[in-house]
């Protein structure tokens, strides 16, 4: 690969932890992470199946929002955990907060964490991260290829975008939060965050590691590109 900029890359924990762990998975996220030609990385990790299993678990003894997204941050933690030992330098701590994270990869060339307090997902983590470290590029591996205008599992005829500004982004993900049973391709604080700071946001299916090269690289991809106003 060549050499690039500094980035922090969110991966969803149903890339890692879609029913199990798959292993085969972090070990081939493992290889691009440790060869790639960049100064800096980031890596925020999500819960997967195990954070659903705990947190549906824990509803029989509570609805208290707060303490359920407590125990899911602890499922994103062990995920982290297992990424790190297959990157290295297991000796190092998960990061519990932003500021443990920015003085490990002020140290270190590659930092993994997970959650780190309630009500924020692992978008906003991860753009927070960068946003601390003055990174400019976050790469999204979530469980959708694209952006698109309308949600489309309701409409069949929903338009990919590969090119959106962060404004339109927003209104997007806002709706489709608002809206009964829709997902956001990311939530929307992570969304004001990336624009008040202009960090660009690469985001795409996770499965497929070799169009996450691609984008890497600088070569065309599919996914969507989140930029500008």
């Amino acid at each position: 690969m060549n050499f690039m900029e500094s980035f922090v890359v969110s991966v969803g924990g149903s890339m890692i932890n879609p029913s199990t762990v798959d292993i085969e998975y972090v070990r081939e996220f493992s290889n691009i992470i440790r060869n790639v030609k960049a100064p800096k990385v980031g890596i925020v990790v999500g819960g997967g199946q195990t954070a659903r299993n705990y947190v549906g678990s824990m509803k029989n003894f509570t609805s208290n929002d707060f303490f359920l997204d407590e125990i899911g941050i602890m499922a994103t933690r062990m995920n982290a955990k297992i990424l790190k030992a297959s990157i290295g330098n297991l000796a190092r701590k998960i990061p519990e907060d932003i500021n443990e994270a920015i003085v490990q990869l002020s140290e270190d060339d590659r930092v993994v964490m997970g959650g780190t307090v309630p009500g924020h997902t692992t978008d906003t983590v991860s753009v927070l991260l960068a946003e601390a470290f003055g990174i400019k590029k976050v790469y999204n591996l979530t469980s959708v290829d694209r952006v698109y205008d309308e949600d489309p599992k309701k409409n069949p005829h929903a338009r990919p975008m590969e090119k959106i500004g962060y404004k339109e982004a927003f209104a997007i993900s806002l709706k489709s939060y608002t809206g009964a049973g829709s997902n956001q391709f990311m939530d929307s604080v992570s969304l004001l965050i990336a624009m008040r700071s202009g960090i660009e946001i690469n985001l795409m299916h996770g499965k497929d590691l070799n169009n996450f090269e691609n984008a890497l690289n600088g070569k065309k991809f599919v996914g969507t590109k989140i930029f500008g106003n």
